[in-house]
């Protein structure tokens, strides 16, 4: 678990110290590239940078979604690493079934009021 939380931490000092907007190092959107279409996830690097930057605002503005879920990933992740070190072993915490799909249905709802907003505004 230290491994993935020092990988996490190398991550996110990638992000704030180089940051996607100016440098072209980041992988592109495969999906974006083949349809045109922004996927669920397009956007999501650059809203963690700018979450790492205090940048609220702008992180929702390049994902909204990655920008709200993200806490919720964070605290489940902090727990299992907690769980980790306490009792030394891994075990991922058991999540209300309903989570995972109000999860998938929030990320769908997202991706398709993202494609046709544009349309409206």
């Amino acid at each position: 678990m230290n491994g993935v939380a020092a990988a996490g931490l190398a991550g996110a000092t990638l992000l704030y110290r180089f940051s996607p907007q100016e440098y072209s190092f980041y992988p592109r959107c495969p999906i974006y590239a083949v349809t045109g279409h922004l996927c669920p996830g397009c956007g999501a690097t650059r809203a963690i940078a700018e979450l790492l930057h205090g940048h609220v605002a702008a992180a929702l503005h390049f994902n909204a979604a990655v920008t709200l879920l993200l806490p919720v990933l964070l605290w489940y992740f902090a727990r299992m690493y907690w769980t980790a070190v306490r009792e030394d072993r891994i075990a991922w915490s058991q999540v209300p079934e309903w989570s995972w799909r109000a999860a998938l249905v929030f990320v769908l709802l997202f991706a398709v009021v993202r494609e046709i907003a544009p349309a409206i505004f």
